[in-house]
């Protein structure tokens, strides 16, 4: 399995990995802040070929972590970075509608 580069999309509130797989197979990714505590978990059922994986991000805050993905017996580690102008501010989850001004006339 070749694993490609994290890219994020602050706006979206999700990240994605590139990952090439040379066969099917059950994998897990487990994202961890720099001092280990896990922050996402999930598994999922590759096919052959290139796949995006794509978690969420919109909860962390700024700073370093890691991707774990385990498959079969081996596991391969990358690391991303999220800068204080990616966080994903409260703002910008609300409701979208919420922002829509009505008048009466």
């Amino acid at each position: 399995m070749e694993v490609g580069e994290i890219y994020i999309h602050p706006e979206e509130g999700r990240a994605v990995l590139d990952v090439k797989n040379d066969k099917p197979q059950i994998v897990s990714l487990i994202v961890q802040d720099k001092v280990g505590k896990p922050c996402y978990e999930q598994q999922w059922a590759l096919e052959l070929g290139k796949q995006s994986l794509q978690f969420p991000i919109a909860d962390l805050k700024a700073g370093t972590y890691f991707v774990w993905l385990h498959y079969a017996d081996k596991t391969k580690m990358s690391s991303f970075k999220i800068t204080a102008s990616q966080e994903t501010k409260p703002e910008s989850r609300k409701n979208p509608l919420s922002s829509i001004k009505f008048f009466s006339w």
